[in-house]
Formats: structure tokens, C-alpha cells, sequence
């Protein structure tokens, strides 16, 4: 591969995808969180980090470095030109350096540099006769099916933005893990129509103890006379799980880059989840889990209404972080 390459286009879901196979392809998981740089352009006032780009690695044979946002670039090209013709004449062998690009704004002095001197990788968005066939891709890349007349529905009712469609494949995965097949029922159940809230941005509401929003989005989720209270509650156990997962791997040390492989999350979106994580302890997050049980419970047993369950459970899970004592004992409570 050319060592300095450009990831152009708009769909960042491919670009997620393409990175995270770059950095499995020639970067060792042990020393991944040493080998792998992330910088943002707006940042980046002089050429250090091409400094940094010739620096020969001391843990393994390659390193990644990866720019975004790099058309913020424009407004410090001028300064370090000269340097930056130089590596691209003469880059480092063993340094693979990509420039994330959106779009060209007409003709710029930083679109001449890299056009000329780098091998541009386009990532554009998927056509609406393209997505069908990329979800049963996707999917097989899990050893799961999918029926055709579903494959249509989640194209009708999610549109073409890719990370959302993979979102809704996520979850519904999670619905068939044992029988690695997706039916049309399956997508009538789980994927609304141009949805205004989704499981996970409640989700994020209440990792965030923004008990406002969560509360919000969890009336935007039950309208329109669906039942989705049993699924969201199993859908955040399985976050409070993973989160449990995460703090234990962090208290043991272990690299960043296992981490990201053992959670399935992308590399560079580590960093935002571990700051989410560490605003817990374990404990906390033990009895989040504890709560989640014991709301799937009263749902199951109809201890109560759907709305009021869900709005005892959203109050205890958003005062995770400071000591709690129930106003409510049930039904979360007994």
C-alpha cells in the first residue's frame, strides 16, 4: 500500500470500516495503542506531526497515523508547504499516513498537494440499488441470514445512511443470536419508520444521567401504540454489561487495542466510551445492572404501567454516581 493515502468521500461508516481493517492488517493488537495516532487538523498548527510521521517506531514494524477532518488543514498549509512536499516526495516506509477528506471546496493549494502525491481512496454513499446486497454482506460477515423481504423493510424504514442501518442490524442480531436469521417480522417489530429517538440515544441519555432527556426519549419510544419496553430494558443490559467488561479490562491494564477488539467498538471511538465508563465505579454500574433485572421483572410480572416502570427505573439508573436512596420501592424494589 502506498504509505501516505487518502480516505475521501462522506460516508464515515465505510471509512470506519476501512480504517479498522488497516490497523488489523499492519499493526500487532499488543502495541496497537502505541502504534496508532489520531489527530485532528484543527489542531495541528505546524508540521510536527509529519515529524512524527518520520519517526521510526519502537514497538512494531509499521505505525498508523490518521488526520480528520483534514481540510482544516487549508489554514496552515501555507506555513508548512514546502516541508509537506518533501514527505510526500520521500515518505516514510514504514509510516502509513491518511488524510481524512469530506469534500474539495474548488481549488485549494492543500487539494493540489495530496491529489498529486497520494493515493486517493473514495468512499462515497451507497446508491438505494447498492444497500440491499451491502446488508446481506454485512450480515454474513456474522454467519447471519436475512430474508429478502427483510432486507427491503429495513431499506424502506431506515433510508440509506449506513450507520444507522447497521445500528438497526446490531440490534437485530441481538434479537436472533440464536437463530442467525432475520425475518421480515423481525424488522416490523424492532426498526420504526423515520424514528425520532432510537434505543441508543436513550441509551447515551442515561450513561449521560440526563434524566430530563432520557425520560423524553423514552415517551418519543413508546408512541405510536409499540411495545418496546421489554426490548430497550434488554438492550441496556446488554451496554451495562459491556460496560462491566470494559471497567474490569481497564483495571487489569489491558492495551486499548484489545479492548476495542474484545467490545467490538472502533479504535478511534475508544477514548469517548472510556470516558463514559470511567465516570463509574464498578459497584455502580453492578447495581445499574441489578435495576435493569429487577425492572425486567415488574414489566414481565405487570407490576405496574409500562410508563410508570420505565420512569422509576430512568430516575435510579441516572443517580448511579452519588449515593441513592430510593424514593420509589416499587416495583423496582423488592
Amino acid at each position: 500500500m502506498q504509505p501516505v493515502v487518502v480516505f475521501f468521500g462522506e460516508e464515515s461508516f465505510l471509512k470506519d470500516r476501512a480504517l479498522e481493517a488497516v490497523l488489523n492488517r499492519f499493526l500487532d493488537p499488543a502495541s496497537r495503542s502505541y502504534q496508532f495516532r489520531l489527530l485532528a487538523a484543527e489542531d495541528l498548527k505546524d508540521s510536527a506531526f509529519l515529524d512524527e510521521a518520520n519517526t521510526v517506531s519502537m514497538f512494531g514494524d509499521w505505525k498508523v497515523i490518521l488526520v480528520r477532518d483534514t481540510q482544516a488543514l487549508e489554514r496552515t498549509v501555507s506555513k508548512i508547504k514546502e516541508y509537506m512536499e518533501r514527505y510526500l516526495e520521500n515518505p516514510a516506509p514504514k509510516t502509513l499516513l491518511i488524510f481524512d477528506v469530506d469534500s474539495w471546496e474548488g481549488r485549494t493549494k492543500l487539494k493540489g498537494l495530496l491529489s498529486k502525491k497520494t493515493t486517493i481512496i473514495e468512499f462515497n454513499p451507497l446508491s438505494e440499488r447498492e444497500i440491499p446486497s451491502w446488508i446481506s454482506s454485512h450480515l454474513r460477515n456474522f454467519q447471519f441470514q436475512i430474508d429478502s423481504a427483510a432486507v427491503q423493510a429495513i431499506t424502506e424504514r431506515t433510508g440509506p445512511d449506513l450507520q444507522k442501518i447497521s445500528a438497526e442490524l446490531e440490534k437485530l442480531m441481538i434479537l436472533r443470536s440464536e437463530e442467525k436469521k432475520i425475518r421480515l417480522e423481525d424488522v416490523e417489530n424492532s426498526v420504526r419508520i423515520s424514528p425520532t429517538a432510537t434505543v441508543w440515544e436513550w441509551a447515551d441519555a442515561i450513561v449521560d444521567q440526563d434524566a430530563d432527556r432520557a425520560v423524553s426519549l423514552m415517551n418519543d419510544l413508546m408512541e405510536g401504540g409499540e411495545q418496546p419496553a421489554i426490548y430497550c430494558v434488554a438492550m441496556l443490559a446488554k451496554q451495562f454489561e459491556k460496560m462491566i467488561l470494559t471497567k474490569e479490562m481497564v483495571q487489569q491494564r489491558i492495551p486499548q487495542a484489545t479492548i476495542a477488539q474484545k467490545i467490538n467498538k472502533p479504535v478511534y471511538y475508544l477514548q469517548k466510551y472510556l470516558d463514559q465508563v470511567a465516570r463509574f465505579g464498578m459497584q455502580d454500574l453492578v447495581r445499574g445492572l441489578e435495576i435493569l433485572y429487577l425492572t425486567d421483572r415488574a414489566l414481565k410480572s405487570s407490576l405496574g404501567t409500562e410508563e410508570t416502570i420505565l420512569h422509576l427505573m430512568i430516575l435510579q439508573l441516572c443517580n448511579l454516581r452519588v449515593p441513592f436512596v430510593p424514593v420509589f420501592d416499587v416495583p423496582l424494589q423488592f
